[in-house]
């Protein structure tokens, strides 16, 4: 399920779409959305954005993921060390991990892992513009989420539609796998609302970010690492 598993999976960014090409307003200022459940309030997740950065911490994780406009960084904070990952070589792993797909002979029907599925359904939630994707496994939806890619920086929007250009759409069915938020943001935009389970909702909160230009910069002193 989605919001039980937040790893991100490089190699597991799912099926090609079509989406209305839409026009990324310019921010002033920075922003962060906080992702956070409807009842108790307890927060899951914090995303901050500019225009050519995205910023993704999950609550409590120990690892943070920095979309920059070539590259990706995954930090960790428990080790202080990063990884960094251009999007022309996440792009070549992408098409590598495609043709294993395209020769396997197993069946994606009974797979145990998910479909995404993207609707028709649109709406507005914090003023952004949103669309429905929905996570299904055997038939059933586990999860509704709604998704704006008017908030996704320029660069990171291009980088998922090529990405979606590479992989089959049902690679999750035969990698036997289930994608995580930070999956999501790159494939299909911002999540601004998830239900899951058609009971656990978990809300937005769009805040302008206080946080200095340092937000989106890996902190001093962490050590690169081999990927």
């Amino acid at each position: 399920m989605i919001i039980k598993n937040l790893a991100l999976r490089l190699m597991s960014i799912v099926l090609a779409v079509t989406w209305p090409t839409a026009v990324l307003a310019q921010r002033s200022k920075p922003e962060v959305i906080e992702l956070a459940a409807t009842d108790a309030g307890s927060k899951i997740a914090s995303i901050h954005l500019n225009d050519q950065n995205l910023l993704f911490e999950s609550d409590g994780g120990s690892e943070s993921f920095l979309f920059t406009g070539e590259a990706l960084f995954a930090i960790n904070h428990k080790d202080k060390t990063y990884r960094v990952q251009s999007y022309d070589d996440l792009r070549a792993m992408a098409k590598h991990k495609a043709d294993e797909i395209a020769k396997s002979q197993e069946s994606a029907g009974n797979g145990t892992g998910v479909e995404l599925r993207l609707t028709r359904e649109t709406g507005t939630i914090a003023g952004s513009r949103v669309r429905k994707l929905i996570e299904l496994s055997r038939g059933k939806t586990e999860a509704e989420i709604w998704v704006s890619r008017d908030l996704t920086p320029m660069k990171l929007r291009a980088f998922g539609e090529k990405m979606r250009a590479i992989l089959p759409g049902d690679y999750y069915k035969k990698a036997h796998g289930t994608p995580g938020l930070v999956e999501i943001i790159m494939t299909y935009g911002v999540p601004l609302k998830i239900v899951s389970e058609g009971h656990n909702t978990y809300h937005a909160r769009v805040l302008e970010d206080s946080g200095s230009s340092a937000s989106f910069q890996v902190p001093s002193g962490y050590r690169k690492v081999d990927n």
